[in-house]
């Protein structure tokens, strides 16, 4: 295991405690896959047959000609979904449909091997809904990654957003919240309000992942949602705190366009816009953020710390953050099961930090090389299997080297990259990773308020 001298304290016998359960963190261990859905699919499949069968019998050719009419132009249709998915990794216009091409036989290559297990996910705690998005994502970042960090970034940036945009109402009906657009700073960010106006309030800003280049804040809507919703419910049920939760989707501007520092600084000035406008304590704010976004969470923590140490938030949750920017030299190979890819990250580390002129600018920005004490209470999340799985046991071993004793490391047996990233719906880790950071924010919080 790379550097394990360094956080070998953490793993005993291969196993990591933490406050939510003992797991194992041995490599290379094949564990046996989730319950098999092969009598599912074959009733499923036999259903269908029958029913196409009973078709052609009553019907005779013509149902034959209008099934595969319906077959035609469905295949079609997909054809045109999946030329519009690989516009963002084609250097060429004219390759489009080549990429598109190649991604379908990847969905079949992952259909057929699913079939070949038994119908089982590669992991107990995947589904194939997951397992099928997790690995086409990596597909893509693995083999046209180094397109998207740099060229092709915006144009990865509009599905994100549509994707929220889509779901904004409904989700937040669902969780008793109320969007409220923000223009602040020269950009658009989201609040979700809630309604009811407790004696207590928190606000938490959420920084959304990305890796300086991708995605938009409306794309953790559901992720917002359910903070609001558990870290609510948590504070009432097990600490008797009636409170009102706010959260604040944050925008900021990202690279190639806008190259470091800008989007940290953009992260810390939504900070103190909020501060100014919303009449909340410091310590009534909690921050969050996932992957590049957790390294911007923990970056302006820092700062907060040196510059102005009474403005510090309360709490600091870090979904996968990126604490390591200068580990280099991990091959694809060796996380096989994370959608992230090292020609993906390379080429927008280039592009975010293009303006550094440090020799070394990747330690430079790194949290893991700077000093971990003084930050508010501080929960960090990251998957048993993905890219920076062990950079956060790294992360974990240096605070503690350096006396940290609020920090808190949770890790999610078999679980890729940043697993709140996705919809409830398709990563089913989410919800429980996010019902572990809002325990631990409400822990805190409680003492805050109740102090």
């Amino acid at each position: 295991m790379r550097g394990q001298s360094s956080f070998s304290s953490l793993v005993d016998g291969g196993k990591m405690s933490t406050s939510y359960g003992s797991l194992d963190t041995s490599e290379g261990k094949n564990l046996p896959g989730a319950k098999s859905t092969v009598l599912p699919v074959t009733i499923s499949t036999a259903v269908l047959a029958a029913i196409v069968a009973l078709l052609i019998i009553l019907f005779g050719g013509f149902a034959l000609k209008v099934i595969i009419v319906v077959v035609v132009v469905v295949y079609v249709l997909t054809f045109v979904g999946f030329c519009c998915a690989a516009v963002p990794f084609a250097s060429n216009p004219l390759l489009v449909p080549f990429i598109a091409i190649k991604m379908q036989l990847h969905v079949v290559f992952l259909v057929f091997s699913y079939a070949v297990r038994g119908f089982k996910p590669r992991f107990p705690q995947w589904t194939f809904a997951f397992e099928l998005t997790n690995l086409m994502l990596r597909f893509t970042f693995v083999n046209y990654g180094h397109l998207v960090g740099n060229k092709n970034a915006h144009l990865l940036r509009m599905p994100f957003h549509l994707h929220g945009k889509m779901i904004l109402k409904s989700n937040s009906r669902l969780h008793g919240t109320v969007p409220e657009k923000l223009e602040a700073n020269g950009m658009e960010h989201m609040w979700l309000r809630d309604p009811e106006k407790k004696e207590h309030r928190i606000v938490v800003i959420h920084f959304h992942g990305g890796a300086f280049v991708v995605s938009d804040p409306l794309q953790d809507v559901e992720l917002a949602n359910q903070t609001h919703t558990k870290l609510k419910q948590i504070l009432k049920e097990k600490y008797q705190i009636d409170a009102s939760v706010d959260v604040l989707l944050a925008n900021y501007r990202m690279a190639p366009q806008f190259v470091y520092p800008t989007a940290q600084d953009d992260c810390y000035a939504m900070y103190k816009h909020v501060l100014d406008t919303e009449n909340i304590s410091p310590n009534h704010v909690v921050f969050s953020g996932d992957s590049a976004g957790g390294q911007m969470t923990l970056a302006n923590c820092m700062r907060l710390r040196d510059e102005t140490p009474e403005l510090k938030p309360g709490v600091v949750l870090c979904y996968s953050p990126w604490v390591d920017l200068a580990e280099t030299g991990i091959s694809d190979d060796a996380t096989p099961h994370c959608l992230l890819s090292a020609s993906f990250l390379d080429s927008s580390l280039d592009a975010y930090l293009s303006s550094v002129e440090d020799p070394n600018p990747r330690f430079k920005v790194s949290p893991i090389n700077q000093n971990l004490k003084g930050l508010p209470p501080t929960f960090v999340q990251f998957g048993t299997v993905e890219r920076f799985y062990e950079q956060g046991l790294r992360f974990k071993a240096n605070a503690d080297a350096q006396g940290v004793t609020n920090m808190e490391l949770d890790l999610l047996e078999n679980i890729p990259h940043d697993s709140v990233m996705l919809p409830t719906m398709v990563s089913p880790a989410a919800e429980g990773a996010i019902r572990n950071a809002c325990a631990f924010a409400a822990k805190h919080v409680a003492l805050i308020l109740k102090a």
